[in-house]
């Protein structure tokens, strides 16, 4: 039986190692296709299935680097009948036993993970309009079935946005969907909330007035990866939904507009949401980016904005910036609008597209959505294990 590997995925053996070689603290391992991998002495080490350093349960380590010995060496090595890879360490005289699917899989020198999450694409109001399936949407009948969730999660990751139709119009309907991916983020407006209009409110979005593209939740330190709207209701005159990719109109301001890109970058923008009962603040610049320079969260609640201080030129910075994000964000190049129907539930990634609706006449018909938050971590979990499920069931 081949050994145990430090996770829960599987690994086929493509290929079988041919020659060991122990040189510079290192294992060489010489592939049937002549591939060659090297593996540090301490990286190896770090990851034996032996039951003191792994635990076969939770498949975790049940050491730290700092519990090896400062000086590791290789007494032997063996490949065995099964392919796997034993060698035996010194000072300790502990025999391991590495699998070969898992060892080629994460050679340090070319890992490649087992399953890449669907790259992100940026679109328009005019890049769509052809397209007869834009959001991506799919149907409430089928989304029970693995394949088809896990198509509907890859386009939500792809395009930031996706919609399911048709489900049972019935409260419990969105986390019924929701909680198959992972664990809501519950907030001041609760687990789950309904966006319908409310006399005493503490949110524009519970009143019928226009809601121009935005996200949600600019004053959290980590703001919502991800927003569910389900439509329960939707008889009035207009309340359209709105949609931007904040990805795209950031594109354009960097491509066109390289002085406002860097405002919007390196500038911290104070926001803030006071409640009777709470007091949100963060700074932070609208668009926040990765050590590659790629943008990883988007942050345009407008109406969350706080007085800003500083310098003058510092402020009209501030607003000729503003008013230029808002100009693409609203522009109909950019910004889809369609109505939700009944048992309509869309996914938005508020870290990325911007939403909103127009207004809509409070006096006729009734608009309820039931709404809640979620992590974008949640849906990338969720689409690794499906992932890991299908071939599991295919090996």
């Amino acid at each position: 039986m081949l050994p145990d590997v430090p996770d829960f995925d599987i690994y086929a053996i493509d290929h079988l190692p041919e020659k060991l070689i122990v040189a510079e603290q290192r294992l060489i391992i010489t592939w049937d296709d002549g591939k060659i991998s090297h593996y540090p002495f301490v990286w190896l080490r770090e990851y034996s299935p032996d039951a003191g350093t792994f635990n076969d349960i939770t498949r975790e380590q049940n050491i730290a680097v700092t519990d090896l010995p400062d000086k590791l060496n290789i007494s032997s090595t063996e490949i065995g009948a099964d392919g796997s890879v034993i060698v035996n360490w010194q000072p300790e005289n502990l025999d391991s036993r590495y699998h070969p699917g898992w060892l080629r899989a994460h050679c340090p020198s070319n890992p490649k993970p087992n399953f890449e999450l669907p790259k992100r694409t940026l679109w328009t109001a005019t890049r769509t309009a052809a397209s007869q399936t834009f959001p991506p949407t799919f149907s409430g009948a089928q989304i029970d079935t693995d394949k088809e969730f896990s198509e509907w999660l890859g386009a939500l990751h792809s395009s930031g946005v996706a919609v399911i139709t048709d489900l049972p119009i019935e409260p419990e309907a969105l986390e019924k969907v929701v909680d198959r991916i992972g664990p809501i983020r519950t907030s001041n407006f609760g687990r789950i909330f309904d966006v319908e209009l409310k006399a005493e409110t503490n949110s524009n979005a519970y009143t019928s007035q226009p809601l121009r593209a935005h996200t949600d939740l600019a004053t959290r330190e980590y703001q919502p990866g991800l927003q569910f709207f389900f439509c329960m209701e939707n008889s009035v005159s207009g309340g359209e939904t709105i949609l931007t990719d904040g990805l795209a109109v950031a594109e354009k301001i960097r491509t066109d507009h390289p002085e406002e890109y860097a405002f919007l970058t390196e500038q911290p923008i104070p926001f803030v949401n006071t409640d009777r009962d709470s007091e949100y603040r963060y700074e932070v610049p609208i668009l926040e980016t990765d050590h590659h320079g790629d943008i990883t969260t988007v942050r345009f609640t407008y109406w969350l904005r706080a007085p800003m201080t500083g310098d003058l030129a510092t402020l009209d910075n501030l607003y000729s910036a503003l008013r230029l994000f808002h100009h693409y964000a609203d522009h109909e190049d950019y910004q889809l609008r369609f109505p939700l129907k009944p048992g309509d539930l869309i996914g938005v990634d508020n870290r990325r597209v911007l939403h909103g609706r127009t207004g809509f006449a409070p006096d006729a018909g009734h608009r309820w959505l039931r709404g809640c938050y979620m992590e974008r971590e949640e849906l990338e979990s969720r689409l690794r294990v499906l992932d890991r499920q299908r071939r599991i069931r295919s090996a």
